[in-house]
């Protein structure tokens, strides 16, 4: 990802693309495609790395060296010699300390806790490593100071956080805890940043997942084999039953109507999606003969209540397409029950796959899943299953019942 791509997030996000989702809903299906492909060709923006990885490392970095102004505001820095290597340790083993401080508080106790809101667990760690800090700063002093005949049991009683030997001060005790508490500011606030810009490139590629699926559906809504099937079928009826073609016809120049445009709305009244359900069927039955078991039934209790268009139609084509063969019985027998702001819809068809379209209908059925999971997301329950000479599906959504 080259360095100009971070800069232009926010900026590209929000001038480019916002014009694009408000007007998506008022286009026809060509220009509503071609406004689809504009955005989901658009490369400028990468998930991979939605915040730069040197963005820690430059903080670090400029910390580190920008660390000896601290010095000048200790007044023993002074009166000491610089090349002291008590002074080297005095100043840079609390440095190394609160690097690594840092890194605790960005990648471990700011998410874990602070987003969690365990503000006192956050306290209790933070408090923990400046003790630990310290206390490794003691053992590293004594080290350099300690005689022969000094031990581990002096260091304890004598030594270690003792003001007595003039290795310890309240003011570096005092400097150090308001160092930390600038680290920790400093990484909260930095990973509140990280957070709202990967979030905000989540919501883009969710919404860049959401216009291919749109795109796909789009481009799929209506089969061509089904229109050219339809068509044939229309024309061979005006000779036998030219009342019966015309009224095909009509149905047909409907359901296009609708699908073409009605169905570019988020969602539409259930009576409306189940009518062109029914009217899809109603032409598909054209190719059947009489001896076909149809049966379409609907218990509406809110006609109105919205749902996302043709949401089931790729069920309601399987049905129809793999119950019709040359051999048993064939069948398909439809059921939509909607009660309060629960939706089922039933399909039982007798079971004819056709192995030349099972990759397609295979790929017609992952869309179909992944649109749910889009529009429904922990709100449908869906199942397959094939009993005896009987295909059946399920699908069950939680409808929202405020779009009313």
């Amino acid at each position: 990802m080259s360095e100009k791509q971070p800069k232009n997030v926010i900026t590209h996000f929000f001038e480019n693309q916002r014009g694009i989702f408000q007007n998506l809903q008022d286009l026809d299906l060509e220009r509503n495609e071609k406004r689809l492909r504009k955005v989901l060709e658009d490369e400028n923006v990468s998930l991979k790395y939605p915040v730069p990885p040197f963005v820690a490392n430059f903080l670090l970095w400029a910390f580190f060296l920008l660390f000896p102004i601290v010095l000048l505001l200790d007044p023993n820095y002074y009166t000491q010699s610089s090349i002291n290597p008590r002074n080297f340790v005095a100043y840079y083993t609390p440095l190394i300390m609160t690097v690594v401080i840092f890194s605790a508080n960005q990648k471990f106790l700011v998410p874990r806790c602070i987003f969690k809101k365990h503000y006192l667990s956050y306290f209790v760690y933070n408090s923990l490593l400046i003790f630990l800090a310290l206390f490794l700063r003691e053992i590293v002093f004594f080290l350099l100071d300690r005689t022969p005949g000094e031990g581990v049991g002096y260091f304890f009683s004598t030594y270690c956080f003792s003001f007595v030997k003039g290795h310890l001060s309240v003011w570096t005790i005092i400097s150090f805890i308001l160092l930390v508490v600038l680290v920790c500011v400093i990484s909260v606030f930095y990973n509140l940043i990280v957070r709202q810009v990967v979030q905000l490139f989540f919501a883009r590629e969710q919404k860049r997942s959401e216009l291919q699926y749109e795109l796909d559906f789009l481009k799929n809504q209506l089969s061509p084999h089904f229109l050219f099937n339809t068509l044939n079928n229309i024309s061979a009826l005006i000779q036998i039953d030219p009342k019966r073609a015309e009224n095909s016809m009509a149905k047909l120049s409907k359901l296009l109507r609708v699908m073409l445009y009605q169905t570019s709305d988020k969602t539409i009244a259930l009576k409306d999606d189940v009518d062109i359900l029914e009217k899809y069927a109603e032409l598909e039955k054209l190719r059947l003969d009489e001896s076909f078991d149809f049966k379409f039934e609907t218990k509406l209790e809110d006609p109105n209540i919205q749902v996302a268009p043709l949401v089931a139609m790729p069920l309601m084509e399987n049905a129809m397409k793999h119950s019709s063969s040359t051999e048993g019985n064939n069948f398909a027998h439809i059921s939509i029950v909607q009660s309060g702001n629960t939706l089922q819809f039933t399909a039982e068809n007798s079971n004819r796959p056709r192995k030349s379209n099972s990759k397609s209908s295979g790929l017609g059925l992952t869309t179909f899943k992944k649109r749910l999971e889009l529009l429904y997301p922990d709100k449908y329950e869906y199942k397959a299953e094939v009993v005896g000479d009987t295909y059946c599906t399920y699908l069950k959504l939680l409808l929202d019942s405020s779009s009313n």
